[in-house]
Parts: structure tokens; C-alpha cells; sequence
């Protein structure tokens, strides 16, 4: 967790971190937290703090989950915290954010 303090978090929100949330101890710097933490600092343009109320942040995939709803904020210039982008099921979330009541899946060929 020499990482996180690296990039700016303290030694006690790091702990803060890892006890809310523990599978944070099994995930690759390079492969996982780095990239999204840049895309958090860089893209997103958010405070690094953020991870410390919401650490499940890594647990979503990037590209699947973390950055299709991020684009979906910015273009309706919306602000939310991770957890309102994130912690919503995808019908929740499509409902909330795009005006969708119900997501309509097409009918199996």
C-alpha cells in the first residue's frame, strides 16, 4: 500500500481504505489501481480523496463501468460523487442519468 501513500493518500486513509474495503490488497498497481487513479486525477478530474469514501471505486471495471458512466455525467454536466456514478445497478443508474425508466433489452432471435 506503499502506492497509495506515493500518491498523495496518508497513512491512515490508506488503512481506511484497506478495512472497507480488503480485496484492495490483491490488485496489481500496474494493471489496476494505477490506471484508475489517472483516469480519476486526469480524466475525471477528481481529487485523489475520493477513493477514501468510496474504495470499492476499484472494483469496477474501467473500461466497462468506470468510464462509459463517467461520459455519461460529463455530457449532461452533471456532478455526482463515485458512489451515486458507481454503486447504482444499471437500470438504476439509467434511470437516474439518462431518463430511461426501464432498460429495454431487445427480445432473444
Amino acid at each position: 500500500m506503499d502506492y497509495l501513500m506515493k500518491v498523495g493518500l496518508s497513512r491512515k486513509e490508506v488503512a481506511s481504505i484497506v478495512y472497507r474495503f480488503s480485496p484492495l490488497l490483491g490488485y496489481s498497481i500496474e494493471g489496476v489501481l494505477k490506471p484508475k487513479l489517472e483516469f480519476l486525477v486526469y480524466i475525471m478530474d477528481k481529487p485523489i480523496k475520493e477513493v477514501v469514501e468510496y474504495p470499492r471505486y476499484f472494483s469496477y471495471s474501467l473500461e466497462k463501468r468506470i468510464k462509459p458512466r463517467f461520459w455519461v455525467v460529463k455530457r449532461r454536466d452533471l456532478q455526482c460523487s463515485l458512489r451515486e456514478m458507481l454503486g447504482k445497478n444499471d437500470e438504476d443508474f439509467a434511470a437516474e442519468y439518462l431518463g430511461i425508466s426501464r432498460m429495454l433489452v431487445p427480445p432473444d432471435s
